[in-house]
């Protein structure tokens, strides 16, 4: 056999090898693929991946837990879906995606399973049950605390956890309010007033641009956008010149960039604010100024329209996650006000016995409220409780303060698990000098808003559930 003839089998032979080699290769990737197909159609859909924040989700609404399939799925919808311990929800599938929103913020401190039972493929087979289970983390908040002998402080604390954290330190802290990402404080400063404004994942700090000198009340802070707002009065108002009470907002990043904020126009004026909200996801102010005129404004309106709701004697709050406002009228009471719409219904009355005064009312992402009633003894108020009252008038107690305590200040937590209440002794209790005078003892303590248990007692107040500070 010639050269050329040997050389021409042997390429051959390693022709024919490597064909039988690939030959055997795609056989087992044809054979694993089958069975990898053979595993989809008979055991159904699967869960591939997970996306969820259990922190954020106790902060604040709208958190969503984002379940993914190792194939596209039929038609998703809530009776698919169910989530213990049970809480409202929506769900948003589309795809390979199935997406559980919740309306309202989920308990801190618990574990909960999202399941979403019989998924089925798009193209048919078998159904399976897609779950995921996850731990939201104990509750936290920041308190203030002041010092009348030192620095007042800001501190972070935890339910169930060790001692306070200081966050922030200053001589006069009046108020403050906290969003995820900033923390915003007033501060006297000898005769004048400052705003800070604190990064609270760098712990940056930036002072924020006032109109000038002047006093700032009302300080209040919205996730939505990151905002602050404040009203503003000069230090040289008089009758005939200077603003008094003139509502202003801006960006917390921006207060970095020296970014100054600015005024809220209502028809073209700065009006007087006495009482106002931020809207709770959304870019609008709900406004009460001091001739008592309701209005809703938004912020990003270059002009400035509003939307006027009548007249009011005051705003106790915007519910989380709705757009219903709380408001009391000068005729009818207290009325649930749905922004959108004007439509307004009477607030439930709550029978509790005895003489009793309304002090406060806040509302409940759920429709409730959450209220403080003063107990009568011949017409002179004695001690408070603080009560739940569901939308249909049923009342329970959470908290109550004893003989010689002064109730301060109420509110709840994002998901209302727990009802903070500070109290401040009366006797031998002197008040501050800060704008926003209070007793130098106050005591905030942490009620299970289910069993009314005491879960935890702190020194300070104005804890950062509250959306505004002490009555």
């Amino acid at each position: 056999m010639s050269t050329d003839s040997r050389r021409a089998h042997r390429t051959g032979a390693m022709r024919r090898r490597y064909a039988r080699t690939v030959g055997v290769v795609l056989a087992f990737f044809v054979v694993i693929g089958g069975a990898a197909a053979a595993v989809s159609i008979t055991q159904g859909p699967r869960v591939t991946d997970v996306q969820a924040d259990p922190a954020a989700a106790t902060g604040a609404s709208g958190s969503r837990v984002i379940l993914t399939a190792n194939q596209s799925l039929g038609e998703i919808g809530e009776d698919h879906v169910t989530v213990e311990p049970e809480t409202e929800f929506t769900v948003d599938a589309a795809g390979r995606t199935v997406g559980v929103r919740f309306p309202i913020a989920l308990d801190a401190g618990t574990e909960y399973t999202v399941t979403v039972a019989g998924a089925q493929g798009i193209g048919g087979g078998p159904e399976a049950n897609l779950s995921t289970t996850f731990t939201t983390p104990p509750a936290g908040v920041l308190a203030l605390e002041r010092d009348p002998d030192g620095d007042d402080r800001i501190v972070s604390r935890t339910i169930g956890g060790s001692d306070a954290t200081p966050v922030f330190t200053a001589e006069n802290i009046d108020d403050f309010r906290a969003t995820s990402a900033y923390l915003v404080a007033s501060i006297v400063d000898e005769e004048t007033m400052r705003v800070m404004v604190v990064d609270r994942a760098s712990g940056e700090q930036a002072d924020a641009a006032l109109p000038g000198p002047g006093t700032v009340l009302g300080l209040q802070v919205s996730e939505r956008g990151q905002l602050y707002g404040f009203t503003f009065t000069d230090q040289d108002v008089s009758a005939e010149s200077g603003r008094k009470n003139v509502l202003f907002t801006g960006s917390l990043a921006g207060a970095f960039d020296h970014a100054e904020p600015d005024p809220v126009v209502v028809g073209g004026e700065e009006p007087s604010i006495d009482r106002w909200r931020f809207v709770p996801e959304t870019s609008s102010l709900l406004l009460n100024d001091f001739s008592g005129d309701l209005t809703l404004v938004d912020r990003t309106d270059p002009e400035g329209e509003v939307s006027s709701f009548g007249t009011a004697l005051s705003i106790e709050g915007v519910a989380r996650s709705t757009y219903t406002a709380l408001i009391d009228r000068i005729e009818e009471g207290f009325v649930e006000l749905d922004l959108a719409t004007g439509e307004q219904q009477v607030v439930s009355t709550a029978d509790l016995g005895g003489e009793r005064l309304l002090g406060h009312m806040i509302p409940l992402a759920d429709g409730g409220t959450l209220r403080s009633y003063a107990l009568l003894e011949e017409g002179i108020p004695t001690t408070s409780d603080v009560v739940i009252v569901d939308p249909e008038g049923e009342a329970r107690e959470v908290a109550s303060t004893s003989d010689g305590e002064a109730l301060q200040q109420v509110c709840a937590s994002p998901s209302v698990q727990y009802i903070a209440v500070a109290v401040s002794p009366i006797a031998g209790n002197a008040y501050g000098g800060q704008v926003q005078t209070l007793p130098q003892e106050i005591e905030t303590r942490i009620y299970d808003a289910d069993t009314g248990d005491l879960v935890e007692a702190w020194p300070g107040f104005d804890i950062s559930w509250c959306e505004v500070g002490p009555w």
